[in-house]
């Protein structure tokens, strides 16, 4: 199924799955990223490896996007950044779009390259409780997350408030999440890890569960999954804590669309 900008209207599209090292570059799912359209303004967050063609191949065109955020400087968040700019600004013929990122992502050994950076019509630099306005919508970034670099997860809503997207991206579990994202719509979670490791700071299957019962979404899907979760089959684990929790829970796969008006995921041909 491709997208055109008429279909592509309050959708959220999965341009990929994986989440860190081996499943991310070991090509195990792709890692494009998440684009979202609310009432026709376009953001890509974390054009990882691959994004620019994901995109295409969908359908999307990176020219109708308004911002990119990229939520931290780990490659697999972030490797095809540069690729997005180029197109959006056509090459620098064009002063247009918005970066929002942590300071460390444009500074010293930038992952997103000041030659492309100087085509786009603003970067902001993300700090904890910024707010920005983006065309129809507010892009909140509540809350400082833990992971190993300066890490911001978002929090995404239009004018009336009638639709919300909490992302919680990269970061180890801490009570905080939970008051941070609380009222949104629709959360989306890096669930990397299939059972906790407390050295490493990315979201299990435990604390996902945690998150839901605390912020309760209407709709919680799980995204950028590590190996142990890609061959525990995230959506049986999905389908356990929609029964745990009693909110419907769905674990996203390569390309997912879905509705923000229907709260479903969209059936593709």
């Amino acid at each position: 199924m491709k997208l055109t900008e008429e279909t592509v209207k309050n959708k959220i599209v999965f341009l990929g799955t994986a989440g860190a090292r081996y499943a991310a570059f070991g090509l195990i799912r792709q890692a494009g990223g998440i684009w979202i359209n609310i009432e026709g303004t376009n953001i890509h967050i974390d054009p990882g490896p691959g994004a620019f063609i994901y995109t295409h191949k969908k359908g999307l065109n990176p020219h109708w996007l308004s911002a990119i955020i990229v939520s931290h400087r780990h490659l697999d968040h972030c490797a095809d950044v540069n690729h997005v700019i180029e197109t959006i600004t056509l090459g620098g013929k064009r002063k247009k779009g918005m970066l929002l990122c942590p300071e460390d992502a444009i500074s010293e050994d930038p992952v997103v390259l000041k030659f492309t950076r100087n085509n786009l019509q603003e970067t902001v630099i993300i700090k904890e409780r910024l707010s920005k306005e983006i065309e129809n919508v507010n892009a909140s970034f509540p809350i400082k997350h833990i992971h190993g670099v300066e890490t911001y997860g978002t929090v995404i809503r239009n004018k009336s408030n009638t639709i919300s997207i909490g992302y919680i991206t990269d970061t180890k579990f801490f009570e905080g999440l939970i008051e941070a994202y609380s009222n949104v719509k629709v959360l989306i979670m890096n669930v990397t890890l299939k059972d906790p490791r407390p050295n490493i700071p990315h979201l299990s299957t435990v604390d996902a569960k945690k998150l839901i019962e605390g912020i309760k979404p209407n709709v919680a899907i799980m995204t950028h999954f590590g190996r142990t979760m890609v061959y525990a089959k995230p959506w049986e684990i999905a389908e356990k804590i929609t029964d745990e929790t009693g909110i419907r829970t769905i674990a996203a796969w390569d390309n997912m669309v879905f509705n923000l008006e229907t709260l479903k995921p969209v059936k593709q041909r």
